[in-house]
């Protein structure tokens, strides 16, 4: 519990999911389309980064104008291939989302058609429109947006470790020297921010509750002159609403100057031993520069994660 209000927790977290999963079942081939393009859009992501420490050591190095115009050509064309893939696959997923939504949304309005009178009483007619809203919205949240982000943060994850140790052994352990602090970190305060949208998610059906019960029954309030006490009962309301959403975005956005001081530190590391490195002839400045532009993509997948733990 956090302050007086209990937290309502999944009875069956992967039950639901399993259920989730059956609305999108019918859009199988648009599922493997986005993971295709996900897998595309990550590769060559991880790609542009490789092709700059080529031009640095193979082209800049050597003066070779021609060679440079090539590569940067080709760098460009990645980059382009990669925007199209996530567009792609942004568009494709939201489309499929929208799609189970409208089933999801019916079949729980139709299940709604089958309660008891008795159901009905026992509830405010506000948080069942919640339900059927705010809850709504969030599952949509977590299948156009934060389903491909784990896999394309995951596969970026392995991506760079693979590109690390293919390109220096040495700076690829140097650059994980931060990772279990920013798994570490990331986890204690996504636990925190889940803790604190659960608050808000039962605070803002609350509301919604005592809104369209005070609107549905505003003759009744006039009559017996309850205005003062409605609007006192709102204010108490919208005040829990107003801070279960500042400790919810209070801890959320932790999250991203976390990552950006640890990626900093990571960068810092990279350059110090890489220097070093450097110095001995064990790495050329390609390397280098292409290590550190790894190692300042290196906390998005986390932050990625965080948020799609949070959503679910």
């Amino acid at each position: 519990a956090i302050g007086s209000a209990r937290i309502e927790k999944a009875r069956d977290v992967r039950g639901a999911l399993v259920r989730l999963a059956a609305y999108l079942q019918p859009f199988t081939l648009a599922l493997v389309a986005v993971v295709v393009l996900v897998v595309l859009s990550t590769v060559l992501g991880l790609l542009g980064p490789y092709l700059m420490g080529v031009a640095i050591d193979r082209y800049i190095a050597a003066r070779d104008v021609a060679g440079l115009l090539h590569i940067t050509l080709l760098m460009v064309g990645v980059y382009l291939a990669t925007w199209l893939a996530q567009l792609g696959q942004n568009y494709i997923m939201a489309t499929v989302a929208q799609r189970a939504l409208r089933a999801l949304r019916r079949d729980l309005f139709e299940h709604l058609q089958t309660l008891s009178l008795s159901f009905f009483d026992q509830r405010p007619q506000g948080e069942l429109m919640s339900r059927l809203t705010n809850d709504i919205d969030a599952i949509n949240q977590a299948l156009s947006q934060n389903a491909t982000q784990l896999v394309s943060g995951l596969l970026t994850l392995v991506g760079i470790m693979v590109m690390m140790f293919a390109l220096n052994v040495w700076l690829a352990l140097g650059s994980l020297l931060v990772l279990p602090l920013m798994v570490g970190l990331t986890l204690g305060v996504a636990r925190r921010t889940r803790r604190g949208f659960r608050r808000l998610q039962m605070q803002l059906g609350r509301l919604n509750g005592l809104m369209e019960e005070t609107l549905s029954g505003e003759r009744v309030v006039q009559a017996f002159g309850q205005e003062a006490a409605a609007l006192a009962a709102f204010d108490e309301a919208n005040l829990t609403v107003r801070e279960a959403g500042i400790q919810a975005q209070v801890f959320a956005m932790l999250i991203p100057p976390l990552m950006g001081v640890l990626s900093n530190a990571d960068i810092a590391v990279v350059a110090g031993l890489g220097g070093w490195l450097a110095l001995h002839g064990l790495v050329s400045v390609g390397v280098i520069a292409t290590f550190i532009s790894y190692a300042r993509r290196f906390a998005e997948p986390l932050r990625q994660l965080a948020d799609l733990y949070n959503t679910i």
